[in-house]
């Protein structure tokens, strides 16, 4: 557990930089309410489990007063201020197969209690940038951090959270899961701008067959670092420089061979076209390191293409295409197993109207196994979502992923899975300070193995409360 210490020990240290060089005395204001992120269990999640409801990042409905409502930073410990955000949130979930199984299926009621606590300087009413852990991703993250966009001249966020579980179906799963994370920037007058960030997740992975089962629990403990410069040279050019660390430590001796480091290097030359219009070039280095398993040791390389686009306030978007290399670092593995191919990567968000909106993102890339008798998998997925305030308290939501994964196999049988998750949801405002959600989620997959078919049906109520 030399990770897990580690993590707490920056992921605390990111954000007692950021609470206590930054925050002055009394600029303090409780109002509401976020969790960001995502386990390993697929993007789904950043959808429908970590990413907060009534908080108001990505065009999530929000419970936080509007600028004109937020009153003076000297009132009595910044009540109303906009800069400290607790939170409370209470969930059941009804289940009728708890493990993702093909057969056995058991059926659960899981009761979820989620305190947290945010805060950003200057003032916010959303989270100045979404961070989406995902473990099989080398590097730890499935798609790319959205640059923050703010003319401030620094930003500083830091959020703490937990969820304590309880299962109706065996309280030996019960368990209190967290998360830590912050971010600090500052920008130089002459366009240089420097970034931290940090994330760490105590958190485990979903149910399923050959994972996380009645035997044994797959808890983990992951920590993500990033320094960025970034450099705006001209008019035209600008420059930037990512220097990422994920660590990935599992608690049950069992799921040991998971355990990795991961150093990433990413530079980025771009071409401004237009204020809202830029082309870049991103070239990628990664280096993989495994724990125990260390014939899956390998150093990746990417080269892109790609471009950003804010046409309006109603349409952003980012693509890029490119190539990727594995070359394993065992040379007997690397004879039968390296593998290059293309790689794609695109995130959207169009506004209708101000009550409609959609976005949609997809990937295709080669990514780290969550098998032991697999070496890497080859990834293509896909994710819609929709958003529809009906009324000023009633809002729908419709969250659809696809996900294809062909894994490289290590034993004379082949896996090829297909997994299709759905989840609608209805939202309602009771108050300014109150906000319950109604949602149901069909999650199957269909694979050439058998034994990794399921189905599951479950039924969500959350409700959450701020201050």
């Amino acid at each position: 557990m030399k990770r897990s210490v580690a993590g707490w020990l920056v992921a605390s240290g990111c954000l007692g930089v950021i609470c206590g060089g930054v925050l002055p005395a009394g600029a303090m204001d409780i109002h509401q309410l976020v969790v960001v992120g995502a386990t390993a269990a697929g993007p789904e999640q950043a959808a429908a489990a970590d990413v907060p409801m009534g908080q108001g990042a990505s065009g999530e409905p929000s419970l936080l007063p509007e600028e004109s409502e937020l009153a003076s930073d000297d009132e009595l410990f910044g009540i109303r201020g906009g800069y400290l955000h607790p939170y409370l949130s209470f969930g059941v979930e009804h289940t009728d197969n708890l493990y993702n199984l093909n057969e056995d299926e058991v059926s659960n009621t899981l009761f979820k209690v989620s305190p947290g606590i945010w805060f950003s300087l200057p003032r916010t009413k959303e989270i100045p940038i979404v961070i989406e852990p995902h473990n099989t991703s080398p590097g730890g993250l499935q798609l790319q951090v959205a640059d923050y966009e703010g003319t401030d001249r620094y930003q500083a966020y830091a959020l703490a959270g937990g969820d304590y579980l309880m299962y109706s179906e065996d309280s030996d799963l019960n368990d209190l899961y967290g998360k830590l994370e912050g971010l600090f920037r500052y920008n130089m007058r002459g366009g240089l701008s420097l970034q931290v960030l940090d994330r760490f997740t105590y958190g485990q992975d979903r149910f399923e067959y050959g994972g996380e089962t009645r035997d044994f629990l797959m808890d983990y403990t992951s920590n993500i670092f990033m320094g960025t410069a970034d450099y705006r040279m001209t008019e035209k050019l600008r420059a930037k420089v990512d220097y990422s660390n994920f660590m990935l430590d599992y608690e049950d001796a069992v799921s040991e061979f998971l355990d990795r480091a991961d150093n990433v290097l990413d530079l980025y030359g771009y071409f401004i076209y237009s204020p809202k219009t830029s082309l870049f070039l991103q070239y990628r280095l990664t280096d993989v390191s495994y724990d125990t398993a260390v014939e899956k040791d390998n150093t990746q390389h990417y080269g892109y293409g790609g471009v950003t686009w804010h046409t309006t306030e109603k349409l952003s978007l980012l693509f890029k295409a490119g190539y990727q290399m594995r070359e394993y670092d065992d040379t007997l593995v690397a004879d039968r197993y390296d593998w290059d191919g293309v790689v794609l990567s695109f995130q959207s968000l169009y506004r209708w109207t101000e009550k409609t909106q959609f976005s949609l993102d997809f990937y295709r890339r080669s990514e780290e196994s969550d098998s032991a008798v697999a070496l890497d998998k080859v990834v293509f997925g896909t994710s819609f979502s929709y958003q529809q305030d009906y009324t000023e308290k009633l809002s729908g939501l419709l969250n659809l992923m696809y996900e294809q994964a062909e894994y490289t196999q290590l034993v004379a049988s082949s896996r090829d899975d297909d997994r299709f998750y759905v989840r609608p949801a209805l939202r309602y405002l009771f108050r300014d300070w109150l906000m319950a959600e109604l949602a149901y989620v069909l999650d199957t997959r269909e694979s050439t193995d058998d034994l990794f078919d399921y189905t599951t049906n479950t039924f969500i109520f959350n409700i959450n409360m701020s201050l």
